[in-house]
C-alpha cells in the first residue's frame, strides 16, 4: 500500500483490461479521485478523461472506426507517456480496449515507457458473464449480431483450441498476458479478479487498489454512474434498430446517441430480466477458465481475489438463449421506448422560447410503432 506520508515509487501501472470486468467504473472512479490519488502519489494521465480513451485507439489503429482522424490524435499516447515519465509516483494508465493489441502495437506502446519501471494489470470475470456482456456491448456499439451466431464462434474457436478471434483477444487471459506480459518478471504482472455477482459493491475497487499500491478504503468509487445492462427484448430491440439505421448515423455520433443515450438511458430504464447464459456454453466456458487458472498459478503472477471466481457457476437447464425473445416482448419495449422518447422531447420543448407548435409527433410515433408491428409479423 501507498503510505500517505511517502510517495509511491516512480512506476506505471498498465491496467488494459479486459472489457467487461469492471472497467468502467474503475476509471471513473480513478477521474472522480484524482486529486486525493495524486495526493498519495497516484496519479492520472492527461487532461481529461477521454484522452487514455484517444490514446488507446491511436496504439490500437482504430481511430477512423471511432470516427477519429488519426492524423488529429497522432502523439496522444506519447504525450500521456511524457505525463507518466513526469509524475513522481504511480501513474495508472487504464484502457480496456488495449487487451486486444497486437505485438506491433503492443511494442508501440512499451516504447513510449522505455526506461520506466511498467506493471501490467489485467482485471478479470467469469466468462460465462463476460460472453453475453460482450455480446450485448457489440449491439450496443452498432452491430446486429444475434447471440447464436456470436456463440457459435466463440464455441468453435475452443473446438479447435485456438483462441484467436476478436472475442478471445479481449477475454483470454493467458493469450493477453502472452502477448502484454512478454519479457515482464511474474511480481509485475498483477491479475485483479472480479467478484462474482452478490459481492460488495466497492469490492472490486479495494482488490484494484492492493494492485496498484494504494488504500482504496480511504476513498470513494461512487459515482452514481452505472454500465446499465439491457434485457432481451431490450437488446432485440436495439439490433433491429441498428439494422434500421444501416449506417447513417456513423461514430463518435452513434456513441453519444445510441449507445450513451437510448441504449443506456432510455433502453435500460425499462424493467427487465438479465440475459442468462445456456448451460452447455457455460460448460464449455468452464474448461477454458479451469486451463487459465492454472496457467496464472504456474506463472506465479500477482493475483487479487481469489481464482475460483473466474470458474463459471454451473447453468440452469433449459435457460432460454438471450436473442430468443417473444415478439410481444420487443412490441412492448418499443412502445415504451418510444413513449420515452416523446415524453423527453415534450420536456425539452417546455423549456425552450414559444414557438408554433407542430403537431407531427403523435402521428410519427403511430407510423413508427405500425411499422415495427408489422416487421414483427
Amino acid at each position: 500500500m501507498t503510505d500517505p506520508r511517502h510517495p509511491a515509487p516512480h512506476r506505471v501501472a498498465l491496467h488494459v483490461g479486459a472489457p467487461k470486468s469492471g472497467t468502467t467504473f474503475l476509471q471513473r472512479a480513478l477521474w472522480k479521485n484524482r486529486d486525493e490519488l495524486r495526493a498519495i502519489g497516484v496519479g492520472c494521465p492527461g487532461d481529461r478523461a477521454r484522452d487514455m480513451f484517444v490514446a488507446a485507439i491511436e496504439i490500437r489503429d482504430a481511430a477512423t472506426s471511432w470516427g477519429y482522424d488519426p492524423e488529429a490524435i497522432a502523439g496522444t499516447w506519447d504525450r500521456l507517456c511524457q505525463d507518466a515519465r513526469a509524475f513522481p509516483g504511480v501513474t495508472v494508465m487504464s484502457h480496456e480496449l488495449l487487451s486486444a493489441g497486437t505485438p506491433d502495437q503492443i511494442a508501440r506502446a512499451y516504447a513510449g515507457l522505455e526506461g520506466v519501471e511498467t506493471h501490467l494489470v489485467l482485471t478479470v470475470r467469469d466468462l460465462a458473464r463476460q460472453i453475453t456482456s460482450e455480446w450485448q456491448e457489440r449491439v450496443k456499439n452498432g452491430s446486429a449480431i444475434s447471440f447464436r451466431k456470436f456463440q457459435r464462434g466463440v464455441v468453435k474457436q475452443i473446438e479447435g483450441g485456438e483462441l484467436t478471434s476478436l472475442f478471445w483477444r479481449y477475454q483470454h487471459i493467458t493469450g493477453i498476458t502472452d502477448r502484454w506480459a512478454a519479457g515482464l518478471p511474474s511480481d509485475r504482472v498483477h491479475i485483479v479478479v472480479a467478484p462474482q455477482s452478490g459481492a460488495a459493491p466497492d469490492l472490486l475497487w479495494h482488490r484494484f487498489g492492493q494492485a496498484i499500491g494504494f488504500d482504496a478504503a480511504l476513498l470513494d468509487p461512487s459515482t452514481g454512474v452505472t454500465n446499465q445492462t439491457l434485457g432481451p427484448a431490450q437488446v432485440a430491440l436495439l439490433r433491429r434498430v441498428n439494422q434500421a439505421l444501416d449506417h447513417r448515423i456513423r461514430q463518435p455520433r452513434y456513441g453519444r446517441v445510441v449507445k450513451s443515450y437510448f441504449a443506456q438511458q432510455v433502453l435500460a430504464g425499462q424493467q427487465a430480466p438479465k440475459p442468462a447464459t445456456p448451460a452447455a456454453l457455460v460448460e464449455a466456458l468452464r474448461g477454458v477458465a479451469e486451463a487459465v487458472n492454472k496457467d496464472v498459478v504456474e506463472r506465479g503472477y500477482q493475483v487479487y481475489g481469489d481464482l475460483a471466481e473466474l470458474i463459471p457457476v454451473p447453468g440452469v437447464p433449459g435457460v432460454v438463449p438471450p436473442d430468443r425473445v417473444a415478439k410481444r416482448d420487443e412490441l412492448d419495449a418499443a412502445a415504451q421506448a418510444i413513449a420515452d422518447l416523446l415524453v423527453d422531447r415534450a420536456e425539452r420543448r417546455a423549456k425552450e422560447p414559444a414557438t408554433d407548435p407542430v403537431d407531427d409527433a403523435a402521428p410519427l410515433s403511430r407510423r413508427v410503432l405500425g411499422r415495427l408491428r408489422r416487421s414483427l409479423g
